[in-house]
């Protein structure tokens, strides 16, 4: 299986990116993973320059579509997610992502903009044709987000087994 992490911080490096990699170990998925920082992949510019994404990626958009598994984070921005993953995402019609399994992950530091951003978030990726799993939601307050991670994966373990996740479950505690 093909995992990709697509982080949509327009800061690379950021904490939303130490999210990814600690969802990323706590799944363990089985074959290739690749991680793609949208700030250093897209360049965006309101001038008339062209911008660039600093990033050597060849081809973000085909990693993307050729993807078992996506697992999109992003920061909460103004109640939904960032701008940078909505011109990425444009470039994508309708069922584009079919095939996929795909985990929005939102990161908020208001609760009300926490579920807005990832309920926008699981709508914009079934709308491509990924099929949305649960949610993952971590306030700010709560990175690092290890016990958010094993909460959600105990939650949500038989689902993400049934999408082929080989995700280690917790032992009940007597």
């Amino acid at each position: 299986m093909t995992t990709v992490a697509l982080i949509g911080n327009p800061r690379a490096g950021s904490r939303t990116r130490v999210l990814a990699d600690d969802l990323l170990e706590a799944l363990a998925p089985a074959g290739p993973v690749r991680v793609l920082e949208l700030a250093e992949i897209v360049g965006v510019s309101f001038g008339p320059q062209p911008a660039y994404g600093a990033s050597t990626v060849v081809d973000p958009f085909e990693a993307v579509r050729s993807a078992r598994l996506l697992v999109v984070v992003t920061p909460a921005y103004k109640g939904s997610y960032t701008g940078l993953l909505k011109i990425f995402f444009d470039q994508f019609g309708p069922g584009a992502l079919a095939g996929a399994a795909a985990i929005p992950v939102a990161v908020a530091a208001s609760p009300a903009h926490l579920d807005a951003t990832a309920l926008a978030l699981s709508t914009l990726l079934a709308e491509l044709g990924a099929s949305a799993l649960p949610p993952l939601a971590v306030l700010e307050k709560d990175l690092p987000a290890s016990t958010p991670i094993a909460d959600w994966t105990a939650t949500h373990g038989p689902t993400l087994l049934a999408a082929g996740l080989a995700v280690p479950l917790p032992t009940p505690t007597p």
